[in-house]
């Protein structure tokens, strides 16, 4: 099942997001933990790229055990890193290969310790390149990143829009946005995207704050920014592991609710590989997921 059918109907359409460990035993674990995600009612997970590394064919593994083990949707992760055409097109049949039908395209981050995109000789440059490329192999559904407060490597957001916006012409079906805080980022950026054209569904993408460190060091990395109230409440929780967790799991359901309220066509949560934060996610979005599906039945 490609992402143009998941997003065919009113939606909501919930995903979740998992990373390939880079060690035997994380995986071994996570593979564990797979049909306790799948419990919670996502229509599909993703699984993120190691590209370079030794997580790449583990992405397959685990992509492969979730559509074909478990008997349930998911979508493969692929970078431009480290891979000319040939070996895109090598990873496609493989990934075809094992019945998956959905790719997430992205152009990837620049190997550790380099600070500049390089693409390999003959490479692709840029996340629209493959997209097309994926496009012209053929039967997969394909999503692509869209970033509200746009990728920190672009000069400016029109800019990254404009990036986007090649990226849906060479031949994307969906959009899955890069995390936030703050809703009005989003329909800021769904509304700029409408503007420019993109009629794509926009999906935002959610991830739950396990800890104050980490988040500094994920919204340092990728440009995102936390709300000042947000980032008070954190530093006042200090080391209390279990007041940061209720704040992180309330902001996002927050997050989530009013998301559902507005008519987004779903949303995706990036777990990192996590099982009871999510799971106390969901249930505090029950009501809104009801509501949704109440009101469809309506129409």
């Amino acid at each position: 099942m490609q992402f143009n059918q998941f997003y065919r109907g009113d939606g909501p359409v919930i995903s979740f997001e998992v990373f390939p460990p880079q060690t035997d035993e994380g995986t071994t674990r996570l593979l564990d933990r797979l049909p306790r995600l799948k419990e919670l009612g996502p229509s599909f997970i993703t699984v993120t790229y190691g590209a370079l590394g030794s997580t790449q064919s583990r992405t397959t593994r685990i992509a492969s055990t979730i559509k074909n083990k478990l008997g349930f949707e998911t979508a493969h992760h692929l970078t431009c890193v480290g891979a000319g055409p040939k070996e895109i097109e090598r990873l496609l049949e493989r990934i075809a290969g094992e019945g998956i039908d959905n790719i997430v395209a992205l152009r990837g981050d620049p190997p550790r310790g380099s600070e500049e995109f390089r693409p390999v000789p003959g490479g692709y440059r840029y996340a629209c390149d493959l997209v097309a490329h994926i496009r012209r192999f053929g039967n997969f559904g394909i999503a692509v990143a869209g970033y509200p407060e746009k990728h920190l490597e672009a000069p400016d957001f029109q800019t990254d829009l404009g990036h986007l916006k090649n990226k849906v012409e060479a031949g994307a079906d969906l959009v899955i946005t890069q995390l936030f805080y703050d809703n009005r980022l989003f329909f800021r950026f769904v509304e700029h995207c409408r503007e420019q054209g993109i009629d794509k569904p926009i999906v935002p993408g959610l991830l739950p704050i396990l800890s104050v460190g980490q988040i500094k060091r994920i919204t340092g990395m990728c440009g995102a920014t936390l709300p000042a109230p947000l980032l008070e409440q954190l530093e006042n929780a200090g080391a209390d592991e279990d007041e940061v967790h209720r704040i992180g799991v309330e902001h996002t359901a927050r997050q989530a609710v009013e998301l559902l309220e507005s008519g987004v066509a779903g949303i995706h949560f990036y777990v990192l590989n996590r099982y009871f934060h999510i799971a106390e996610i969901m249930e505090a979005i029950r009501p809104a997921l009801k509501e949704r599906a109440t009101s469809r039945v309506k129409a």
